[in-house]
């Protein structure tokens, strides 16, 4: 009678083959974390940028009047110097305003005479540079009611 004992190479081939396979799980799961985290962080640079572009057209209608928005009619970018020019890229946050004409169902209004004439800026940021197919979409918009209360 002849006794084996200690582990036999299959045995440990099989062993070593599910330690590689649990640990590659683990690699992916990993790997989805990072992709959700960097997704996470810029869409809330991107919500930021977007909300900061309606709070300089809200600024610049206060201090110069909406007609100095006109050009955000066919898309702008407000910079950090309050000037509306027409879009242009922004680096990795592609930035754009642009306003047009509300409804009362886009942006009620208090029933006043003369009723003031009320705009409905869109921000959108993007950072799709070099991305194409990603779902959803590395996008962000907010949109906001501008009324021309002078």
């Amino acid at each position: 009678m002849h006794t084996v004992k200690g582990q036999t190479m299959i045995e440990v081939i099989v062993a070593l083959t599910l330690i590689i396979l649990f640990l590659s799980g683990v690699v992916v799961v990993e790997l989805f974390a990072i992709k959700n985290a960097d997704f996470a962080r810029h869409k809330s640079v991107s919500t930021q940028l977007a909300r900061q572009q309606i709070e300089r057209a809200r600024v610049v209608r206060d201090s110069t009047g909406i007609s100095s928005l006109a050009v955000c009619m066919s898309g702008c970018f407000i910079n950090s110097q309050l000037t509306p020019i027409p879009v242009s890229p922004t680096g990795i946050y592609g930035q754009s305003l642009t306003l047009t004409m509300a409804s009362l169902t886009d942006c009620p209004l208090p029933t006043i005479i003369p009723l003031p004439i009320s705009y409905k800026a869109r921000a959108i940021v993007d950072w799709s540079q070099g991305l194409s197919g990603i779902t959803p979409a590395p996008q962000v918009e907010v949109s906001s009611c501008i009324t021309d209360w002078r």
